[in-house]
């Protein structure tokens, strides 16, 4: 979603713009239809699934897609707001889920003139209590104000500001790939857009900083609700006047600096009347590979030859092939969506495309603890698979595949990796390394 304003963002910031946006735009539009069922639903990794707020989620994309220009075929979109109309007209009670799914139906169909109004009037006046997360607060006030009826929307917005916690803390294993900062940044997004009161926006700002402050990750949602709440206030940015080393400066002000150019102190003084903040980020690359680690996960990386023995990769022979056992450790097992990320020395090779289980083990039937991923990509350089992960799973799983040695040469072994796909301070991976492949004679 953030790919069809990331341009309005960087323009007024004096930024370059990115030309292949458009195109990129394009391919992911391609790229979701791929991935959509018989009955208008979307998956993660492969045609349909039963997520609703997925598939509210891709035809919030879709929808402001077309409204900036891009094609969307009729059948497919018609196909996804049908199955976003049949949900509602049969949505169960909202104790259930605390209405998640049901709020952003109603807020994608709103957008595209097609929510009942009274439906959304009677969750409003008396199941507002029932709605258990901010953002769906949120889309039923934006949904309200789309139609219309801009005192209920006002109201909803209110609730949705006083339903998250002035103190905000870290929230883990939400259904709907949410957390206190992803929530409190789309209501500022919902909010602007919707035309809610100035204290609304402003208090949902704060929420935003307040929430931010907690980790140094951020997880894909929480990244494209922040540019979307940025691209929101944007023209409130219009307001700040600056002085820059002498020169003034109207606007926001984006800056980058490379060591070189720090060695000169810049004074940067506000010349404006109201407040400004200030945000100052450090991006660099390490000088040495980063160690091992265990944040939540522990991710061990072993060879073995066909036969089941421990192999040294370090020492492999062209033609040799191997079974890479990736074993994950999650000490205390909960709802999650893991990814596992493997990448490949420069002269190994994926041999085989397929995963090692329990049950389709061939030869490998001596790997332990296997267990079959929701999706896996087999590809030049690594190799990943993603894992729904619940609080009953055994500690312990692994995954394995198998790869042939096929340049002689002396390679780094880059790290493996496992991440908690929405709360990226969940991880794991192994240390870096090196092989040797001889020639074969």
């Amino acid at each position: 979603m953030p790919l069809l304003y990331v341009n309005d963002l960087t323009g007024a910031a004096h930024l370059a713009l990115d030309g292949t946006v458009d195109q990129r735009i394009r391919d992911s539009i391609d790229r979701l239809l791929a991935r959509q069922g018989s009955n208008g639903s979307f998956g993660l990794w492969s045609a349909g699934g039963d997520d609703v707020w997925l598939d509210s989620y891709v035809d919030d994309f879709l929808t402001r897609a077309r409204e900036r220009g891009f094609a969307v075929p009729d059948t497919a979109f018609k196909l996804a707001l049908d199955r976003l109309r049949n949900f509602v007209a049969n949505a169960q009670d909202l104790a259930k889920d605390g209405g998640r799914n049901l709020a952003y139906a109603l807020y994608v169909l709103a957008r595209n003139g097609a929510a009942p109004i009274g439906d959304l009037r009677y969750y409003a006046d008396t199941k507002l209590d029932a709605i258990a997360t901010p953002i769906a607060k949120a889309q039923i006030a934006a949904a309200l104000a789309m139609l219309g009826d801009r005192m209920r929307a006002e109201r909803v917005y209110a609730a949705a500001l006083a339903s998250i916690a002035p103190q905000p803390v870290l929230e883990y294993g939400r259904t709907d790939y949410g957390s206190v900062l992803r929530d409190a940044a789309a209501l500022v997004t919902l909010a602007s857009e919707g035309g809610a009161p100035r204290p609304t926006i402003t208090g949902a700002v704060q929420h935003v900083e307040a929430s931010r402050n907690l980790t140094t990750y951020t997880s894909t949602q929480e990244q494209a609700w922040m540019v979307l709440a940025a691209r929101a206030l944007a023209k409130d940015a219009q307001t700040v006047s600056l002085d820059v080393g002498g020169e003034k400066v109207q606007g926001a002000l984006n800056r980058r600096f490379l060591p070189g150019e720090l060695q000169t102190p810049l004074k940067i003084t506000n010349a404006g009347e109201g407040s400004v903040q200030a945000v100052i980020t450090v991006s660099g690359a390490p000088l040495v590979p980063e160690p091992a680690a265990e944040k939540g996960f522990k991710i061990e990386r072993r060879y073995y030859t066909l036969a089941g023995k421990p192999a040294d990769p370090g020492k492999a022979r062209q033609n040799d092939r191997f079974a890479v056992v990736l074993k994950i450790t999650e000490p205390q097992p909960q709802f999650a969506r893991i990814i596992v990320a493997d990448y490949l020395p420069a002269g190994f090779e994926i041999d085989n495309p397929r995963l090692v289980s329990s049950g389709d083990a061939g030869t490998l039937a001596w790997i332990e603890d296997a267990q079959e991923p929701v999706s896996s990509e087999f590809r030049d350089d690594r190799f990943s698979a993603a894992f729904d992960r619940k609080q009953s799973d055994p500690s312990v799983f692994t995954v394995a595949y198998v790869v042939r040695a096929v340049s002689p040469g002396r390679y780094v072994h880059p790290q493996a990796y496992v991440e908690d796909m929405y709360r990226p301070d969940r991880f794991g991976r192994t240390a870096s390394g090196s092989i040797e492949v001889t020639a074969a004679r």
